[in-house]
């Protein structure tokens, strides 16, 4: 219902009816994997969450990009912002990686990456969080470079996006840089033992949400009438290396901004401490 109202005002604000397929789809595809979340038992409710980001995949990667032409990529956003041209593309980064993180923080990383929902299927049993957290200050460089790329072709070499890449070469930058994101998120997370390697250490759309997601309101918290029993199960079900043990061990939501809200820590808890 979230993504029927989400659809009709944008479509009453852009007039595009791609948007009335779009978010009721991505929506639909959370609810499917809500309701596995339900209906299966133990560690088998983790695959809800991987089934919904599957189902939202086609949608976001192929649909939209081939039936607009469009690029989602940061680069294409940011190549397109400085012409002055705010097409869906920024539409769906203001949703999704600019305000909406004010509300559902990184929310989009556990449920709705394209990228990740490749990666949280890879056959990778547990997360390796040994490697230092300092390593994830790697994706700043790549998020600069997202942003020079476009600055060099504008600026350095005149490149004209009006007449060489709107609506006409947008698509297939769109692939391109997806199929980069792959070729290098797939070996890493087989070099770090870590599906979410690329996520932590590389991914520059990271670096675009975290100023929201310092201050954002939906966040894991600790059910205050059970008890942790400092199992650490949480910890080593979580895909982004956060401590939640010892948010939990103090009664504190957790705050930390690598969390992407995906639950697999309340999904594996023994005691219902995680809500």
């Amino acid at each position: 219902m979230i993504g029927l109202l989400i659809a009709i005002i944008l479509y009453k604000a852009f007039n595009w009816w791609g948007f009335l397929v779009t978010f009721p789809w991505i929506g639909f595809s959370i609810s499917v994997g809500g309701f596995l979340r339900v209906v299966l038992k133990g560690r088998k409710r983790l695959i809800g969450r991987k089934v919904s980001l599957l189902l939202i995949l086609p949608c976001l990667l192929f649909f939209v990009p081939i039936v607009n032409n469009e690029n989602f990529q940061l680069e294409g956003v940011f190549l397109i912002v400085l012409v002055g041209f705010f097409s869906k593309g920024f539409i769906h980064y203001a949703i999704a990686k600019l305000f909406g993180p004010l509300i559902w923080r990184r929310g989009f990383c556990g449920h709705a990456c394209w990228t990740a929902a490749i990666l949280d299927w890879l056959p990778i049993k547990n997360c390796d969080n040994s490697v230092p957290r300092s390593y994830r200050n790697i994706r700043y460089i790549t998020f600069f470079l997202s942003l020079l790329i476009p600055l060099f072709l504008v600026i350095v070499l005149s490149y004209n996006p009006w007449t060489d890449y709107i609506n006409k070469h947008e698509m297939k930058w769109m692939f391109i840089s997806n199929g980069v994101y792959y070729l290098i998120g797939i070996p890493l997370a087989f070099i770090l033992s870590d599906k979410r390697a690329f996520c932590k250490y590389v991914c520059p759309v990271s670096v675009v949400m975290l100023p929201a997601t310092s201050i954002g309101r939906i966040k894991i918290k600790p059910n205050i009438d059970k008890e942790c029993i400092a199992c650490n199960v949480c910890n080593k079900n979580c895909p982004m290396g956060v401590d939640v043990m010892g948010y939990m061990i103090s009664n504190k939501a957790i705050v930390d901004t690598e969390c992407i809200l995906c639950s697999d820590c309340k999904n594996v808890c023994p005691t219902n401490k995680i809500r």
